[in-house]
């Protein structure tokens, strides 16, 4: 799971990318909070390395960007 924080509204908006690689699972955007707007995309990707590589490769200026490992149960 990416979570993405920025001045603007930027998860659905870049979500296209990982929908042409096949790798995204569902994206949204968060409530603003006092960090600036919030977002997520859910990627099916083999390991961290390749969900850095993705990420990557989406210019996201001025975003705090955090990939985190989902629990499968």
């Amino acid at each position: 799971m990416v979570f993405v924080r920025s001045p603007d509204v930027v998860a659905a908006r870049h979500a296209e990318t990982l929908v042409r690689a096949g790798v995204l699972l569902d994206a949204g955007d968060l409530v603003p909070g006092m960090v600036g707007v919030s977002g997520y995309w859910l990627i099916d990707v083999r390991d961290h390395e390749e969900a850095v590589e993705r990420v990557r490769r989406i210019a996201l200026p001025a975003c705090v960007v955090e990939i985190r490992q989902v629990a499968v149960v």
